[in-house]
């Protein structure tokens, strides 16, 4: 029987875990997983759950991988030896969110020039999840602002409890978001993009229902930093600026108001 070959970064925890245990787990046996990770000491976890799991033998192999050195990437990509390799990455700043776009496009790209050689391309779009993402964060989140002016450290620690309302609000279970993989996986024609939940997708509407983007920057600006009398963790009051939305009016049309 053929089976679909999947590697995966970031196995060690998270929606990589999760989701490399589903497919090698899978009652069809139809997978056969690569699971990476940067450092092989962390491998125990995965093991155990899969060990737990009954994962068929040979349904998942553990590989060293950190996709910031290519030498790593070389030796992990010659451990497969199936050939054709679909990559599912995992996939909090500017930065990050950067890297997202990016991907984003080029998938979009892809998705029109790649089905004349039997390759779809889909984008699993995923809100906050609970994973050890925050804890890895190399020098902690905002550990860079120690040496901030102080609107600039008012700003991040709005953006920050923003972040983590969301977290509490909205976090998903891996496990939940293992299962929209697997939806688009088993799909014989895939679509482009499939959502975890449908909780941000009011905010997707909104960039397509104002081209100009204002309507979109006004209420995630309201969202970040509407609630003006929080205190910092240091006790001084937080006193985030003025809106500025680049010429935009704060006014946003109606759909903003959703």
């Amino acid at each position: 029987m053929d089976r679909t070959v999947v590697l995966i970064t970031g196995c060690s925890s998270g929606i990589g875990l999760h989701l490399a245990l589903r497919l090698a787990s899978d009652p069809s046996q139809s997978f056969k997983v690569y699971a990476t990770m940067r450092d092989l000491k962390a491998q125990g976890p995965l093991w155990e759950a899969a060990q737990a799991r009954r994962c068929p033998s040979g349904s998942l192999e553990i590989l060293q991988l950190d996709v910031r050195d290519s030498d790593s990437v070389a030796a992990a990509r010659a451990r497969v030896t199936e050939g054709r390799v679909d990559v599912l990455g995992l996939p909090f700043n500017a930065v990050y969110c950067a890297s997202k776009f990016a991907l984003e496009g080029l998938c979009e790209s892809l998705a029109v020039l790649l089905p004349s050689f039997g390759v779809h391309v889909s984008l699993i779009e995923c809100g906050p999840v609970h994973t050890a993402f925050q804890e890895k964060l190399e020098g902690g989140l905002g550990g860079a602002l120690d040496s901030a002016d102080t609107k600039t450290r008012d700003h991040f620690f709005c953006y920050q409890r923003h972040c983590e309302r969301v977290f509490r609000e909205a976090a998903q279970d891996p496990e939940e978001v293992t299962e929209v993989f697997l939806k688009a996986l088993r799909a014989p024609q895939p679509a482009l993009r499939y959502f975890s939940t449908e909780h941000f997708l009011p905010l997707v509407r909104l960039r397509f229902d104002d081209p100009s983007g204002c309507s979109y920057v006004a209420a995630m600006r309201r969202a970040v930093f509407e609630d003006k009398s929080a205190e910092r963790p240091d006790g001084a009051a937080a006193k985030p600026g003025a809106a500025d939305l680049g010429g935009c009016e704060l006014s946003a049309p109606a759909a903003a108001q959703q």
